[in-house]
């Protein structure tokens, strides 16, 4: 009897006193006793936190270039189209052809891109607008800077002066690459309020 107790006495204390493992997923665990409960823990991998980290740094800066492509396009739409400025005058350009500075005439057919090395001027047909107009005519670079101009005055003025070169900055041999805009615009007050006729073309880097 003695010895059944003393059995069931020990029994019972290796049950309560021998350490357990209890597990809490893939990245812990506690060992149990009697007298003291240890969690140990494994370390956490800050993988997932760090991509998702760089994934929203990533699409923050798509965001930002969004928004500022989107307020230069405003700008520039503003800068050529001042709301409640429009007439419904419509400029007709003639083409953008290979231009020969030494005879001051064009050359060949209607073209939309261009090599560095070449010269080009735009054609642009006065006649369809309203005499009482002030206009001129316009290149523009990638970079927006003015690279040719005719004007302003009125169509009729102009009649005489059809082509627009571009011409090369100074300093430079030949054009910039990239796209230029070629608009003829309407003026106001000596600023330009409405775009009668635009025109891109792509200056090829090779």
């Amino acid at each position: 009897m003695l010895e059944q107790a003393f059995l069931d006495v020990l029994l019972l204390a290796l049950k309560f006193g021998a350490p357990r493992v209890v597990e809490f997923g893939q990245t812990s665990f506690s060992l149990t006793t009697r007298g003291q409960s240890i969690r140990l823990s494994a370390a956490v991998s800050s993988a997932p936190y760090d991509q998702v980290q760089t994934l929203y740094r990533t699409l923050l800066v798509f965001a930002t270039v969004a928004v500022l492509i989107l307020a230069v396009g405003l700008v520039e739409f503003v800068h050529f189209e001042p709301p409640g400025q429009t007439t419904g005058a419509k400029a007709r350009i003639v083409g953008v052809f290979v231009y020969d500075p030494a005879t001051g005439t064009t050359l060949g057919t209607d073209r939309s891109a261009f090599a560095r090395t070449e010269e080009f001027a735009a054609v642009v047909d006065w006649s369809g607008l309203p005499a009482n107009l002030t206009v001129d005519a316009r290149w523009y670079d990638a970079f927006g800077s003015m690279v040719g101009r005719i004007g302003p005055s009125t169509p009729a003025q102009l009649g005489n002066f059809s082509i627009v070169p571009v011409k090369v900055p100074q300093g430079l041999h030949h054009n910039l690459p990239g796209n230029y805009t070629f608009v003829v615009e309407r003026l106001q007050g000596g600023v330009p309020v409405e775009v009668l006729a635009r025109r891109l073309v792509l200056v090829e880097r090779q």
